[in-house]
């Protein structure tokens, strides 16, 4: 048997942890017991792992019954409240003391809200006194945000929750967390006190291997963005950029070589360790993403897929709702293009470090891409082109009509007034549209 592998996501506090080199069961069996101190957990597993493999049954059985407290096979996309207190009441009937996530999307939303509702002896029949005790708590984070003195009623949750991946979307690093009111069909993010989230983070690449092709390598590019944007930032930090450039470093050959052979287990796991990086200059260096992102939010409803883990600090229901991967494949080379303004040589140094690599490299020469005169979005533009996916905005039917509408929109988007030059004019918006356009 390997020898399992810990690592702190943030260097400074003893958990959160990402946990490698065991099977998931095993891994999840050690980390309840040793880590945790936890004796019943309550599993909530996607309802495509569910349906698709025998993984419920392989963690079930490596756990023991004895130490499953229950069971939740799926949840509705975009995590409604109803469901969300509906299962909440049965962790609290289970007697669980964690909760064991497998899989990606809702259900970790999911379980962030219900063990903070438990923590707080919320009333789990109360729809409206639950969107209350939410938007509370998000009132406090835009406060501590002025006043880092700032103090909260509300309790930080205590069933701690991990979770076994099978995605790159990164939302089990964020302790925010959202949830959709069922009348309002507003999404509320939300998070506790502590910024509390998962305690432990479980990577196995062979469990990513029931992810679909296009939502792997889509939801890494995502990363790929968070780690680009964090660099070329508004306000970077050094310990932010070193972050992100590990992250890019990882990520971009093991996309590429899972696109390549997707059984390249070693690239898989690099891929999620590079997903891990991505989200620390956020994260832990308070580093804000920019215009791809910010212009990315307004194109899910002009049929432009987003992607897992939106990075702005507030965003919209509208903004959430259609949170899918697609729009950094057509924005990230443009919005870099346009702010090369004002960080040419930060991307310069990025482009020296992507042509050093040698199987980013091989991808350039393929593609006939002159080193000599080429820039960083050019080499962005070429990956997600070997990656198969879509560049322009007429390829996902945009009417060019709508361009002034999406512009606008993209003005009022937090990420926008954070760009590395801040999209403050809707010309500026439409210089990068008409450059996305095709």
């Amino acid at each position: 048997m390997p020898e399992m592998i810990t690592e702190r996501t943030n260097p400074s506090t003893p958990l959160p942890i990402a946990s490698y080199n065991l099977p998931f069961e095993k891994a999840c069996l050690h980390h309840m017991s040793e880590t945790l101190n936890a004796s019943k957990a309550y599993i909530i597993i996607s309802g495509s792992l569910s349906r698709n493999t025998s993984y419920l049954d392989v963690l079930v059985n490596e756990l023991g019954k004895d130490k499953v407290a229950g069971v939740w096979k799926g949840m509705t996309p975009h995590t409604l409240y109803s469901e969300l207190l509906e299962i909440a009441k049965d962790v609290k009937k289970s007697g669980a003391d964690c909760i064991v996530t497998l899989g990606g999307g809702s259900i970790i939303d999911g379980a962030k809200g219900m063990v903070f509702a438990l923590a707080n002896d919320v009333d789990l029949n109360d729809i409206e006194a639950f969107d209350v005790f939410l938007k509370k708590s998000l009132a406090f984070r835009k406060a501590r945000g002025q006043d880092p003195t700032a103090k909260s009623d509300q309790k930080p949750s205590k069933i701690p929750i991990i979770t076994i991946t099978t995605t790159l979307s990164a939302g089990e690093y964020n302790p925010t967390g959202g949830a959709t009111n069922d009348a309002t069909k507003h999404k509320q993010l939300f998070v506790d006190p502590a910024f509390t989230g998962p305690k432990v983070i479980i990577w196995d690449p062979e469990l990513t291997l029931t992810a679909p092709e296009k939502v792997w390598l889509s939801t890494g590019l995502r990363a790929v963005d968070h780690c680009v944007e964090s660099i070329c930032s508004l306000r970077p930090t050094e310990e932010g950029s070193e972050y992100a450039r590990k992250g890019l470093e990882l990520l971009i050959p093991a996309l590429l070589e899972t696109k390549a052979n997707p059984e390249n287990l070693e690239a898989r796991l690099n891929a999620q360790k590079g997903g891990a990086y991505s989200m620390k200059p956020f994260l832990l260096e308070d580093v804000p993403v920019g215009g791809s992102h910010g212009i990315g939010h307004q194109l899910g409803p002009y049929g432009v897929p987003h992607a897992g883990n939106s990075l702005a600090p507030y965003p919209s229901f509208r903004q959430r709702s259609l949170i899918r991967p697609e729009t950094t494949c057509i924005l990230m080379p443009a919005v870099q293009k346009f702010n090369a303004k004002v960080n040419a040589s930060t991307q310069a140094s990025l482009a020296e470090m992507l042509w050093n690599n040698p199987v980013v490299e091989n991808v350039l020469k393929k593609h006939q891409l002159p080193r000599d005169t080429s820039d960083l979005g050019d080499i962005l533009d070429i990956v997600i082109r070997e990656l198969g996916f879509a560049r322009t905005l007429k390829d996902h039917g945009v009417k060019r009509e709508d361009l002034d509408k999406i512009a606008v929109s993209s003005l009022s988007d937090f990420c926008s007034t954070t760009n590395a030059i801040p999209l403050t004019e809707k010309e500026q918006v439409m210089e990068i549209l008409e450059a996305c356009y095709g």
